[in-house]
């Protein structure tokens, strides 16, 4: 498959693709796709796969800060005034709950 684009069109996909982390033929290929799926929650979103994957992994490393803080105030003698280990693992789950609805979309996206 061949896409004759003019040279401003090729920069405005490049430098799409570059925010998306994605080489131009990459990006093209997502959105053609997207597009093509019609059906697809990601086509009507704006969002290509790679940028919600990307969602993804932010979420999974904010989910482990929490934890690790949690683990770190949980093991200090006395506690820290004003640290409620109750909110950080209520924060977790919402945050596993977040990851879990976006790794649904992932998945009909991937289908």
């Amino acid at each position: 498959m061949k896409v004759r684009l003019t040279a401003e069109e090729l920069r405005d996909v490049a430098a799409a693709a570059a925010r998306a982390g994605l080489t131009p033929t990459g990006y093209t290929g997502e959105i053609v796709l997207a597009a093509a799926r019609a059906g697809v929650e990601t086509a009507g979103t704006g969002a290509s796969r790679a940028e919600l994957a990307r969602v993804q992994r932010d979420l999974f490393a904010a989910r482990t800060a929490l934890v690790c803080a949690a683990d770190v105030f949980a093991a200090v003698q006395g506690g820290v005034a004003g640290y409620d280990v109750a909110a950080c693992v209520a924060a977790v789950a919402r945050l596993d709950a977040a990851v879990e609805r976006l790794h649904g979309r992932l998945r009909r996206a991937a289908a």
